[in-house]
């Protein structure tokens, strides 16, 4: 029973978007992340140039509100998200989490539903990109590949924005070269 209490209060969260209120992202607003992203269905491997469309909030809310599979493979086309607009998070620089992504596999005999379920991703600030590492998504899927995100998002701790900022403000820092 207290389990079941505890499930539905993270759900009731993860509905609403709790966010960590320890990160500044920016810029905020409509993303689009894409790369190949290899998926593994069952014993079925498929790679395809994969494209996530959708909306990051300054505090790190995220919002995926369409994907694309597509490529070369005749198999991407067999591939569909389900349940959109996703919900998700930052939670923390290096880390975000996308709470309820579910795709359907349209493949005879080896096809199939994978999740929902939530989805941990790698952050990599440098390039602005997540990567999905053996990534697995119930009962049977992974993923690997690494997503880039245009514009390039920026994923910092609250406390380094704000000496950032506060750095930017303090009389006699340097605007620039004279």
């Amino acid at each position: 029973m207290i389990r079941n209490i505890i499930a539905s209060t993270f759900l009731v969260w993860a509905s609403v978007g709790v966010t960590s209120a320890d990160v500044t992202v920016a810029p905020a607003g409509a993303f689009s992340a894409s790369g190949k992203l290899a998926m593994k269905k069952g014993a079925i491997p498929v790679s395809c140039h994969t494209t996530f469309n959708g909306q990051v909030s300054e505090q790190g809310a995220i919002r995926v509100t369409e994907v694309i599979f597509g490529g070369m493979n005749p198999l991407c086309k067999s591939i569909k998200a389900l349940a959109l607009p996703w919900q998700g998070q930052v939670d923390n620089p290096g880390r975000l989490t996308v709470d309820d992504m579910q795709v359907k596999v349209r493949v005879p005999l080896l096809g199939g539903i994978c999740g929902p379920g939530p989805v941990t991703l790698a952050w990599g600030n440098t390039d602005g990109s997540a990567t999905f590492d053996a990534v697995t998504l119930g009962p049977d899927c992974a993923m690997d590949g690494t997503m880039v995100t245009t514009p390039q998002v920026d994923i910092r701790s609250a406390s380094q924005s704000g000496r950032s900022a506060e750095k930017d403000r303090q009389p006699g820092a340097s605007q620039g070269a004279s």
